[in-house]
């Protein structure tokens, strides 16, 4: 075989003018074109992208915040969020326009309201259904229409595009039962419930909703009772003293065992943020997943931080300790061990059935404060559900 000569090979391997024919000129790079620009009086950002995951209503659902602020001199109405595809520029899932001024919370304020005043910073809660897995973009952006007293050009209405975000498709943990029997109620879960959901807290200088997908665990009897007794007596409820369960295997990092049952009925009195959770235990599960369960009996706190467990090992009993007003089991999910200073994510459980759905938080309210029997939607049936999230007010059962 004839070897390529020395300049042959360097022409081989070279790419430049003079080695054999000539080389085709270089295309130039075009600048790049600044973008067209518009004044928009209300400025926007999703701090923590939304996580796409299935509940027990077979649809999938994107659960965040927009953070918007007035940067106008006059009062700022928010008439209306559409939710967009970044790519193609089409709305997604359907707009809640009747519902928007309960879902706008300027910063500080426990009461909801879309009207902004100069300078005022708000967020935005977010819930975006949707059919299934395959209609959820790549990338999200949000078409804003306002009305206010400052827009530019003198004008009384604006309509703007506000706050592109990436999807996070991360993998989410499927967890086993945290508790076992039946007539369980998801109370204040995802995704609208006003309480877990709506839970910002500002802590060390930073925004956190850990609870952003948190659930309330509470029982009803046969008789659909959340307690039948003494309501001040925390033995009186049905789900008091439950064992509770590892839904995987980890690592504890966190744990609290010496804090009093609370008497049922109101919440406590000046209790301290390191307080809160009462007796608890964090698990590290992996993957940068850790499971916070909250207000479990004084004293039935079993594993130690540093101890491992197994999926369905008993760490606790069920219980009314910290800030608690009737005793049940706080479950969430997170991304850091703080069971506060953490952001909130979605995760699955591996089998449960909905045997019921209550007809909504206040009659969840009032049965809780009352004794009342739980008041259940007449359209709800027995189903069996694997691999999704139980959602607000489910009525589930839980078996090993």
């Amino acid at each position: 075989m004839r070897r390529l000569g020395t300049l042959a090979a360097l022409c081989a391997l070279l790419v430049v003018t003079g080695c054999g024919a000539q080389s085709e000129p270089t295309q130039s790079t075009p600048p790049p074109t600044a973008p067209a620009l518009e004044v928009t009086p209300l400025v926007g950002s999703v701090t923590f992208a939304p996580i796409p995951f299935k509940g027990s209503d077979g649809l999938t659902h994107l659960v965040y915040e927009l953070s918007v602020t007035n940067f106008t001199s006059g009062e700022l109405t928010i008439k209306d969020v559409a939710v967009l595809d970044a790519a193609s520029g089409k709305q997604i899932g359907e707009r809640d326009a009747a519902s928007l001024q309960h879902r706008v919370y300027p910063a500080g304020s426990r009461e909801a309201t879309n009207v902004l005043q100069t300078g005022q910073a708000a967020v935005v809660f977010m819930h975006v259904p949707l059919a299934d897995e395959k209609q959820v973009p790549q990338k999200l952006t949000h078409r804003v229409e306002l009305t206010g007293t400052a827009l530019p050009g003198g004008r009384d209405q604006l309509t703007e595009q506000i706050a592109g975000t990436a999807v996070d498709r991360r993998t989410l943990p499927v967890l086993s039962a945290p508790l076992v029997g039946e007539r369980y109620v998801g109370a204040d879960g995802c995704c609208d419930a006003p309480r877990h959901t709506r839970a910002m807290l500002p802590i060390n200088g930073q925004l956190y909703l850990a609870q952003r997908y948190a659930v309330d665990f509470e029982q009803a009897n046969v008789t659909n009772r959340l307690f039948a007794g003494d309501p001040k007596d925390p033995k009186s409820y049905q789900i008091f003293g439950k064992q509770v369960f590892a839904v995987a295997d980890g690592t504890v990092v966190g744990t609290r065992n010496d804090l009093p049952e609370q008497t049922p009925g109101t919440y406590p009195a000046n209790i301290g943020i390191d307080e809160a959770d009462g007796n608890f235990v964090v698990l590290d599960i992996g993957n940068g997943f850790f499971v916070n369960y909250a207000h479990m009996q004084p004293g039935s706190v079993r594993p130690k931080v540093g101890d491992k467990v197994k999926r369905g090992d008993v760490i606790g009993l069920v219980g009314n300790s910290g800030n608690s007003v009737a005793p049940h089991l706080h479950v969430h999910v997170m991304d850091g061990p703080s069971p506060l200073a953490a952001q909130g994510l979605p995760y699955l459980y591996d089998a449960f059935t909905t045997t019921g759905q209550v007809a909504s938080t206040g009659v969840f309210d009032t049965a809780e404060a009352t004794g009342v029997p739980l008041a259940l939607t007449a359209d709800a049936s027995r189903t069996d559900h694997t691999d999704e999230m139980v959602l607000d007010q489910n009525l589930v059962t839980f078996a090993r």
